[in-house]
């Protein structure tokens, strides 16, 4: 097996899988139309229909999207632990172990909803502590991952892309802590959070295809 290409094509796959399901599960929503600026993403995975936190919450493709949150983290873990093999030392470890978190995190989104009855039974907190492990471990580990290869001449503008989408995430995270519970576009700023990680990925797959040798990636 080429290790190289076969984490390029799982991170290649994540995104896809994700966005994917985002849009179908999008789509049907229709009651009224779900909004990719005020609405959550968490909203499209939603089984009940209803109203949560000031929101109107019908997605009958729920299952789409959780779907999509559960194989896209099982692809990012492939991703991550296939990309380990080529790294040594600090960097290996860490990736290992934040890929082992961020999939987690979204293992538990997918299966965990934000509703009114996920709030009486109390399982709400096992989705915002997916949501936690999937935003804060995907985009750490893009900084970690970004410094590592900076320092290489073959990988240094992949090392610069992957600081920089890791830090855009974290920048927006603090930004949707504020901002929250206010009439900011929440489903905008917790997207540009999430979609970082996915254009990580996209980013280290499309390095992987071209440089598949693995003392490039090192």
């Amino acid at each position: 097996m080429n290790t190289t290409r076969t984490a390029a094509w799982a991170f290649t796959a994540g995104p896809v899988l994700f966005l994917t399901g985002e849009a179908i599960s999008a789509a049907a929503w229709q009651t009224p139309s779900y909004s990719y600026l005020t609405n959550w993403i968490s909203d499209l995975g939603v089984p009940d229909a209803g109203t949560f936190q000031g929101r109107q919450i019908d997605s009958p493709l729920h299952l789409v999207m959780n779907t999509g949150f559960v194989l896209g983290g099982i692809a990012f873990l492939i991703g991550v632990l296939l990309l380990a093999r080529t790294l040594s030392g600090r960097a290996r470890r860490s990736a290992r172990i934040l890929g082992i978190i961020t999939a987690a995190g979204y293992i538990l989104v997918g299966a965990f909803h934000t509703s009114t009855a996920a709030m009486s039974d109390g399982t709400i907190g096992l989705h915002f502590a997916g949501a936690f492990l999937v935003i804060l471990g995907g985009n750490i580990l893009a900084i970690i991952l970004g410094i590592h290869w900076w320092k290489h001449s073959v990988t240094r503008g992949l090392g610069h892309a992957s600081a920089a989408l890791g830090a855009l995430g974290l920048v927006a995270v603090i930004v949707l802590a504020f901002t929250a519970t206010s009439d900011a576009p929440n489903g905008l700023i917790e997207r540009v959070a999430v979609y970082t990680i996915l254009l990580w990925q996209l980013r280290v797959a499309l390095h992987l295809k071209t440089q598949p040798s693995t003392s490039n990636i090192t």
